[in-house]
Order: C-alpha cells, then structure tokens, then sequence
C-alpha cells in the first residue's frame, strides 16, 4: 500500500492523452455482491435502470480514449470478474442494452495487494513479503500468490492467462526512494505556499529533522510520507505563519518534536 500504484496510472494518464481527466477510476470493493456487475455493464432488459446503462460502458463509449482503472480487483465478486474475460480477449463488452462497447482504444489497468499477505492453516494472517527481502525474492512471492489465488481460490485461471506476463510486481518503499519522495513533496509544499505569497524555505539542520520525522516508519509506503509531512510541516508551518507579526520571507530553522510539532521561524533584525 501506498507505493504509487494509482499515481502511476494518473501519471499515465497525463503521458498517453496529455489529459488528467482521461482517467475512469472504479474502486472494485464497490463490487464485493455478485449483482453489482449491473453497476459497470447496466440493467438488463425489463429491470429498473436499463436505459441508463452502465457507469464503465457510458464512460467508455462516451471516451474511449482513456485510461480505465480497477483498484483493488481482489475485492470484487468473482462472478465481476468474468466479464473482464471478453474485455481482456476480444476488446469488447456487451452492454446490458446489448450495446457493444469497444476497449481497443483504452489502456485497462487492474490494481491488487494480493500476495502481500498470506493466511496459515489456522487462519492467522501473516506478512508473505518483508521489506528486508530483496525485491527478486518478493517479486516472486507475490507473483507465486497471486497465481495461488486465482487458480486454488477464485478457480477462475482463465483470467490470468489472459493477463499474461502484464502483471507488474511494486517494490516496498525503501530508504533510498523514500528521502526522493519526501524532497519532492516538501519542495511541492513550499512551491504551493510560495504561490499563496508566502516564501518559505528551511535550512539544513530544519529540513533533516522534518526527514528523519518522515521517513522513519515506512510501513506506509508514499503515502504514509505524506501524511507525516502534513502533521510536521504543513500544520505547524501554517500556525508558525499565523502567529508571525511580520510580513516577507521566513526560513524555518528548527523542528521542534512534542505532542505538536511545532517550527522555529529565524527571527529578522
């Protein structure tokens, strides 16, 4: 979780079509009832809601130049699943109005934290994968689960096959990338309260304290990243530039660690 599989499908996105909004998002634990497939294809004829049709046939048909993502598909009904088979095989769905909807020109993106754990005999759920592994051994691992899951659990092999060798194993969060992310989000924070009329910079001793709060735990991969910057930069900072009584740049020049985290601004002569 949190290592940017849904920011690379918007990354993407903005590659492929020059547009963000070319970006159909269905989030799949909408889709755990094995009814809930009217939802993506619509109501068949004669029930409440066949002539609306369906929200992934509408979205397609109306741009079928897109990027269509599937979070966490392990999450729905495996009955959903199989109308991915005629998408995956053929580029085509029917719809619930008999409508054929054309894929061929969509990039179809699935996204899954199978394989990151895995459940004992006893039903104890435990990590399959480790950051300390190295990322040969979980790619394996994962690959193995997610191959386990769809042949012993879901019974449904046929849609794995029709995934292929597509199936792109993320690596955890590890140090390395982690102070890469945590200098582009800091440095888009401060670009943000630049662009509010607030030039704000920190200096070294500021900015490896706010790294060390950030990137100590990992477990939260970007995200988790994120979320640290907010609570001990963007929150204090904003408090630091409320209570300021001057105008004109500030320069953070400690991190101040407690219940609250609090900035020490430099104070100009």
């Amino acid at each position: 979780t949190g290592v940017g599989k849904t920011e690379l499908a918007k990354t993407v996105t903005e590659l492929l079509f020059g547009d963000e909004s070319a970006y159909i998002r269905f989030d799949m634990s909408e889709f755990s009832a094995e009814h809930a497939d009217q939802r993506l294809i619509g109501a068949p004829p004669g029930y409440v809601g066949y002539d609306v049709g369906g929200e992934l046939t509408n979205a397609v048909r109306e741009r079928p130049f897109s990027v269509v993502l599937f979070d966490e598909i392990e999450k729905a009904h495996p009955r959903i699943l199989d109308k991915f088979l005629q998408i995956l095989d053929d580029g085509v769905l029917t719809s619930g109005r008999g409508d054929r909807v054309y894929f061929s020109e969509a990039l179809i993106v699935f996204t899954s934290n199978l394989g990151i754990y895995s459940t004992t005999p006893e039903g104890t759920r435990v990590a399959n994968v480790t950051p300390d592994q190295p990322f040969e051994e979980v790619r394996s691992r994962v690959r193995s689960a997610i191959a386990d899951h769809f042949k012993l659990v879901l019974n449904r092999p046929e849609i794995l096959n029709r995934f292929g060798e597509n199936v792109i194993v993320f690596d955890f969060i590890r140090a390395r990338v982690a102070e890469e992310i945590f200098a582009s989000m800091v440095r888009s924070v401060l670009e943000d309260s630049a662009s509010s009329g607030y030039d704000v910079t920190l200096s070294s001793e500021a900015w490896d304290a706010l790294r060390r709060l950030c990137t100590s735990d990992l477990s939260n991969g970007g995200r988790g990243i994120r979320n640290m910057i907010e609570a001990h930069l963007v929150n204090p900072l904003a408090r630091a530039l409320f209570d300021r009584d001057e105008d004109g740049p500030a320069k953070v020049v400690a991190v101040r660690e407690g219940t609250v985290t609090t900035l020490e601004l430099e104070e100009r002569a």
